[in-house]
């Protein structure tokens, strides 16, 4: 299957992804409209996510987490719950952040959840491990001005790149940063690229290949660090 038919794939899955209570594993979680579902890399983007917050848990006591884009919230409320956590989250859709907060509520775990662009309304603070599972497709297909199709698509990766820039004065010493992509939907050259002219190091913490809807996905884990 080429690029332009695995982007016409996921513009339609994004303009019509299911909501509901659903299972978020072996857990139940609200999804609103809108707000993207757990799905095929849900399960594997958390797991990573916990391992490294436990680590640095580990060495410090204590782990400042911040997500980007967190959705419903099922990565960011999986680790807030683990002692020594301290948890902060955004997204720039109104209703994710509703929901992530709903979510929040019914889990009753501790998240300071804001309404942003990037960082644009996050408090100053620093963070010693973020992570995004950042939008796949660098194209602009035509018809994804609405918010919902922001967690697929970022024409040219204006947005990380500012994401590059903005992060620096948020990440601590020694911080990590935790980005998923997959190795077919995402320009991995131009990402690379992206983060090696910011000035970090990037090594892929882990990789998993799944089938999800007719489609064999191959996700990969970024694990970013400064230079």
């Amino acid at each position: 299957m080429n690029k332009s038919e695995l982007v016409t794939i996921a513009k339609d899955y994004l303009a019509n992804t299911p909501y509901g209570i659903m299972d978020c594993r072996g857990r139940e979680i609200i999804i609103l409209p809108t707000v993207f579902p757990p799905s095929f890399n849900t399960t594997y983007f958390c797991e990573a996510v916990e391992k490294i917050t436990s680590h640095f848990i580990q060495e410090n006591k204590q782990c400042r987490v911040f997500e980007m884009g967190m959705g419903s919230g099922a990565a960011v409320l999986s680790v807030a719950k683990i002692p020594g956590v301290v948890a902060t989250a955004s997204d720039i859709s109104p209703m994710a952040v509703l929901n992530a907060k709903a979510n929040a509520l019914w889990w009753d775990v501790q998240c300071d959840i804001y309404q942003s662009d990037l960082f644009e309304n996050v408090p100053q603070g620093e963070f010693d491990f973020i992570f995004w599972n950042m939008p796949w497709f660098s194209v602009d297909p035509g018809g994804i001005d609405d918010v919902r199709f922001k967690m697929g698509f970022d024409p040219g990766y204006n947005n990380f790149k500012r994401f590059l820039v903005d992060v620096n004065s948020r990440l601590a010493e020694n911080g990590k940063i935790l980005l998923a992509v997959d190795q077919d939907m995402c320009d991995l050259e131009k990402i690379y690229h992206l983060i090696d002219t910011a000035n970090f190091n990037a090594e892929i913490y882990k990789e998993s290949q799944i089938h999800w809807g007719g489609l064999d996905l191959k996700l990969a884990f970024l694990l970013l660090s400064r230079k």
